[in-house]
């Protein structure tokens, strides 16, 4: 008779056939690579409980859908997972839930790590060659009946999205800050905003709690802003220990003023070797970082809609993306062809990026132009619209002279700062009992801050 569970082999056809021969499952799927894996759990044809195993001719030929995503999503969920040794020897990084399978096995063995019973007899079929298992796994037991339902669509966008032992019930959010072009003052942006949120928090308590990323890995530009060269993201990836969330700040900057921690770039262009330092790597350190911080700044390159960077890291991973622009009408105009494009169902693989997700700020606002916050809304009409922040001769000297975070802002631009820290993650500590003075509307609060108006 058939017995538990079901199982799903992934990247070896084989031993899918060897296994679906002892007659031990109440079924087993083979799925060559994720694209094929996501079909199969959207179909509903795997049963609970279910079981997983990885094997080296797995393609990951999905965004976000690397093996360690898959294994610690899954087995975080309860269900039992195998995975061969050649994916940690790559560098992956997995849960304790996950078993890596090391020296040849015997089906016999296999099967017990699978939690099927041997016959009472202890006999077992032949004992051809399978997967590698681990000497002293960890395997969830196959037959726990309180399992959620089969879900690889979760996982497979959001890295590590299960918890871990060392942080549970813990996922920080993401803030990607990018542009269509360069120019508008993206990584100041994000640097700003890391810089502040870290004050904020640290003034309530909630100190070393922001991590600021440099993805700009051809143009890393976050370590001169603040005046730091070292460690970069080589150090992290010449150790692959360093993803495990609990290591991985030994393996970053920081700023011991504010408590801010930061992933710089590479040190100079030509150690930036996209063979080495590319979205895939990324992928894993974000999913890392959200479980140490409750929030990650990320700084992008410029977002072009075909930039690997940007379609496998800033949409599907990050929760708010902050959309900096500048008081120029000509790029304006081009800004909304961008955000409309970037929304379309091909530039995701779930259906376009929601507009929930995007904020645009007017960037190095200046009262001299014929282009200001009320500009913005007419020629971006139905962008959620957060905040203007002015061209700051005082901030520009901050930088020259390596002061920035040593920086007092006015309480205008404070206010400023908090205002759209508050919008794009909902965190209360961002926010005040009144953002707005009372009497005014948004556009006179910004217009105080450019100096335009007394109100």
């Amino acid at each position: 008779m058939a017995t538990t569970p079901n199982l799903v082999v992934a990247g070896a056809p084989s031993v899918a056939e060897k296994l679906r021969e002892t007659g031990k499952f109440t079924a087993v799927f083979d799925a060559a690579s994720a694209a094929e894996l996501r079909t199969l759990s959207r179909s509903g044809r795997v049963g609970q409980p279910a079981a997983f195993m990885f094997a080296p001719g797995f393609k990951e030929d999905l965004p976000g859908a690397d093996v360690s995503v898959l294994a610690n999503g899954l087995a975080g969920n309860g269900f039992t997972v195998l995975v061969h040794d050649h994916f940690k020897q790559r560098g992956e990084v997995f849960d304790s839930g996950v078993c890596i399978t090391g020296s040849r096995v015997r089906l016999s063995e296999l099967l017990t790590m699978l939690g099927v019973a041997r016959e009472p007899d202890g006999t077992t079929a032949a004992e051809p060659p399978a997967v590698h298992p681990a000497a002293t796994p960890h395997v969830a037991s196959a037959a726990t009946p309180s399992r959620p339902a089969l879900s690889l669509a979760g996982p497979a966008r959001r890295p590590m999205e299960a918890e871990t032992p060392e942080s549970a019930g813990h996922r920080g959010q993401v803030i990607a800050v990018t542009a269509a072009k360069g120019g508008v003052g993206k990584t100041s942006m994000t640097v700003n905003l890391a810089v502040y949120a870290a004050r904020l928090l640290q003034a309530v308590g909630r100190a070393g709690t922001v991590a600021l990323v440099d993805t700009n890995f051809q143009q890393a530009d976050v370590g001169r802003y603040l005046s730091l060269d070292s460690p970069t993201i080589l150090d992290v990836f010449q150790n692959p220990g360093a993803l495990h969330p609990q290591a991985l700040r030994g393996h970053m900057a920081r700023i011991a003023e504010i408590d801010l921690y930061a992933l710089l770039g590479p040190p100079d262009i030509v150690t930036a070797d996209p063979a080495v330092i590319n979205a895939t790597l990324y992928q894993r350190i974000i999913a890392a970082l959200r479980n140490a911080f409750d929030f990650v700044f990320v700084d992008t390159p410029v977002a072009e809609l075909y930039h690997t960077t940007f379609t496998e890291l800033v949409l599907p991973q990050a929760d708010a993306i902050l959309v900096p622009v500048e008081p120029n009408r000509v790029t304006l105009e081009a800004a909304q062809a961008w955000l409309r494009a970037i929304t379309l169902p091909q530039h995701t693989r779930d259906g376009g990026v929601d507009p929930r997700r995007l904020s645009l700020v007017l960037n190095r606002a200046r009262g001299d132009v014929d282009c200001g916050p009320e500009d913005v809304m007419d020629l971006l009409p139905g962008w959620r619209f957060v905040g203007v922040v002015p061209d700051d001769e005082e901030w520009m000297q901050a930088v020259n002279n390596h002061q920035l975070v040593g920086m007092q802002v006015g309480p205008g631009l404070a206010e400023t700062f908090r205002e759209i820290l508050q919008a794009v993650t909902g965190e209360t500590a961002f926010g005040t009992a009144t953002l707005t003075p009372p009497g005014n509307g948004r556009a006179n609060l910004w217009k105080k801050v450019l100096g335009l108006s007394r109100v």
